[in-house]
């Protein structure tokens, strides 16, 4: 994994924001956000090329973080990642994934989107 691709995680729940961070940050440069004026603030500095919405943003935050991402010249790439009950359809999403895909399956999903292929040396035991 290339240590220049960034990620943004925007979450309001701390510790699934930092939880992300160190899973994600072993494979990209990570910054992460609590709230849309921090993520503002963070898109306002540098390019990203994938940003995480987490399930704990409200459907209105997700949206003012969509609509400062539209006014950028470098279009990140949007993960979408929903909980038990949310709507399933996120249309602002360029993809969605399920808390309960666990932390490879997050790892898995950003390396997807930002075209890399993970390769995995674990044994399957019978």
């Amino acid at each position: 994994m290339s240590a220049s691709l960034r990620v943004l995680i925007v979450s309001r729940d701390e510790m699934l924001l930092r939880t992300r961070e160190m899973i994600l940050g072993g494979f990209f440069e990570v910054s992460g956000a609590g709230r849309v004026s921090e993520a503002r603030a963070l898109l306002a500095g540098a390019p990203f090329d994938l940003i995480v919405l987490c399930h704990s943003l409200s459907e209105d935050e997700s949206q003012q973080i969509i609509e400062l991402v539209g006014a950028l010249d470098n279009k990140p790439r949007i993960l979408a990642m929903s909980g038990p009950g949310d709507e399933p359809d996120k249309p602002w999403a360029d993809t969605q994934l399920r808390n309960d895909a666990g932390p490879y399956g997050l790892l898995k999903k950003c390396a997807e989107m930002l075209d890399l292929t993970l390769k995995s040396k674990a044994r399957v035991h019978a």
